[in-house]
């Protein structure tokens, strides 16, 4: 038996050994956490990142106009929507969907031609620079669109075509009339002297149209040939008349005094030939199953010398036309070597504001190395303070899912919207729409139908089939029981607008959750750029900017599932987005798993 006061005492010693071993533990999971929280990674940029840097220097323009900040959404307006019941889209039907643009994040829409036209290349043959052709509606159509567009702050930039017209345009009937004074205003010729074969096939050259065939015309009542360097009807304009030069201007100004913000320039390289007329020499690089253009060198009859200096003088017009408060823009279409490309910035951006890159666009093989590659080109050329900008589809070529396969549309569509500079998005493109096969039967495109034997492969009619807004019949683009011009693609009726639209993981969200992003921060608006990795899968690169408390870590796996290590950026990062959604919080960097397409 224990005494009262032994019994105390024992009481006494054991709160003191439990209160020793609380005591201990505190201290044991203090030093714990404070260790793991030691050997968490840090959100933190590591100093002497390796990767090519690009910055905006500081004494480059610093105030970002609107066609720098935005995205450039280019609307075929034959397939965007159609308002009148008779199949082909319509200006009352682009005013009817400039709320979805609005809502997407669009600032600026370029319009492919809705002047008037006889339609044989969709437009690109204009009869009359002055009016609206009645297939979309008329001026007065026009200037409402115009008017809706100011009143949601958007941008229109409208096609222009200076190469050639239609061969319906009176300035053609009139030449080749020899009247009103525009003798000169095409580029004739005399058929070859002392030619075997009989006058109307007596080429003055060998040279050979874009569409194939002979790049001349016999025309009876001059008994000249006449060129073109696309379709037969769509005969070029002779640029060394400034009769024509003048005629040009006219027209940019006639549309700028109606509110137009900017003009692309349509196959600006086209504009001018070697007037002494030589034949151009074969290509020893020709593979059969090509187009007959690729049989020759064109060095006689694209980026010919006096071009620049008239695109400087197309500037000069455009920038009479431009305020502080109303700044316009110009940008170039041209397929050329970067080298050539380049040239379009002009001297000290006296050129276009800049010549459309389509380097992603046409890249072969769509590997991270690739990539990374293309955009270190375009970047390491581009002369000092000029504007960079990347294209990955339009008009003239097949659907991103049928170039770069399905499962690749969301990578390709971030690293168009998220590198440096203004990102251009063929309509359709935010919802993933897929390339249609369409029947020689049932073509439209005349370079599909001059060429029947490849018309599959320079066939332009998949990439321009109608916009799928929803699942009605139509898929909402035209009324019911209406034939649209083009067939819709087989699974309108699920891949649409409206079925993406409330779906936080779809395409259509994924594409506004980027211009979101892009909106948001300096990172993003200005060019600051630095390649972090390129691999056969893989394509990395950091945005940044020193106004901004974060950079951005842009990761494409263009590739198979596969693990990357990208510590040599930070030991861990948030994640912002990801096109799969499975991923978020902090992450180590040290082991990022990407699915494919991620």
């Amino acid at each position: 038996e224990y005494s009262p006061e032994q019994k105390i005492a024992w009481v006494r010693r054991m709160r003191r050994l439990v209160y020793i071993i609380l005591i201990l533990i505190t201290i044991i999971s203090v030093v714990a956490i404070i260790a793991a929280y030691i050997t968490l990674p840090v959100n933190k940029l590591k100093a002497d990142i390796p990767g090519r840097r690009y910055e905006w220097a500081r004494d480059c323009n610093q105030k970002l106009e609107w066609w720098q900040t935005g995205v450039i959404y280019q609307i075929y307006p034959r397939s965007f929507q159609d308002t009148n019941g008779d199949g082909v889209g319509d200006l009352r039907g682009i005013i009817q969907r400039l709320d979805y643009l609005e809502k997407i994040g669009i600032k600026t829409v370029w319009l492919s031609p809705v002047y008037k036209s006889p339609m044989k290349d969709f437009g690109y043959d204009v009869s009359d620079y002055y009016d609206i052709d009645p297939l979309f509606g008329n001026l007065r159509d026009f200037d409402d669109l115009m008017k809706a567009m100011t009143n949601r702050s958007l941008k229109l930039i409208m096609d222009f075509v200076p190469n050639h017209t239609s061969d319906l345009n009176q300035w053609f009937i009139d030449s080749a009339n020899k009247s009103n004074g525009k003798d000169g205003w095409y580029m004739w010729a005399d058929p070859k002297a002392n030619s075997p074969g009989p006058v109307n096939t007596s080429y003055p050259n060998n040279w050979v149209s874009v569409f194939s065939g002979s790049m001349w015309t016999y025309n009876t009542k001059r008994q000249q040939f006449y060129l073109h360097q696309f379709l037969k009807e769509q005969p070029d304009l002779n640029y060394s008349n400034p009769e024509v030069v003048q005629a040009s201007y006219d027209v940019l100004s006639f549309w700028l005094t109606r509110g137009v913000d900017g003009f692309r320039f349509d196959a600006i390289k086209h504009v001018f030939e070697n007037p002494r007329l030589p034949n151009e020499v074969r290509n020893p690089n020709y593979q059969v199953g090509k187009p007959p253009y690729n049989t020759l060198i064109h060095n006689e009859t694209t980026d010919f010398p006096p071009l620049h200096q008239l695109c400087k003088d197309w500037r000069k017009v455009i920038d009479k036309y431009s305020t502080s408060q109303k700044p316009r823009f110009t940008v170039g279409e041209a397929y050329d070597p970067i080298q050539e490309i380049m040239k379009y910035y002009g001297t000290n951006g006296d050129e276009f504001n800049f010549p459309f890159n389509f380097f992603l666009l046409s890249l072969g093989d769509f590997t991270g190395t690739n990539v990374n590659k293309t955009v270190e080109d375009w970047m390491s050329h581009a002369p000092k303070c000029s504007w960079p900008n990347w294209v990955v589809g339009n008009h003239d070529n097949n659907r991103i899912s049928k170039r770069r396969g399905n499962q690749y549309v969301r990578a390709v569509n971030a690293i168009n919207l998220l590198l440096p500079g203004t990102p251009t998005t063929y309509y359709g493109e935010e919802i993933n729409m897929q390339h249609v096969d369409i029947d020689l039967s049932q073509a439209k495109d005349p370079f599909a139908l001059q060429n029947p034997t490849i018309y599959k492969t320079v066939g332009r009619d998949p990439e321009r089939t109608p916009m799928q807004w929803n699942s009605s019949a139509n898929a909402g683009f035209t009324a019911q029981g209406v034939t649209p011009w083009l067939p819709l693609a087989n699974d309108s009726s699920t891949r649409n607008v409206y079925a993406q639209w409330n779906d936080t993981r779809s395409d259509l969200s994924w594409y506004r959750a980027l211009i979101k992003l892009r909106s948001a921060h300096k990172s993003f608006k200005y060019p600051g750029y630095q390649a972090i990795m390129a691999t056969e899968d893989v394509y990395a690169f950091l945005r940044y900017h020193h106004d901004d408390t974060n950079a951005y870590l842009v990761v494409a796996n263009l590739g198979v599932k596969t693990t990357v290590d990208l510590s040599v950026v930070s030991d861990a990062g948030l994640v912002v987005l990801s096109s799969t959604y499975h991923k978020a919080g902090n992450i180590a960097l040290s082991h990022v798993e990407l699915s494919v397409g991620e």
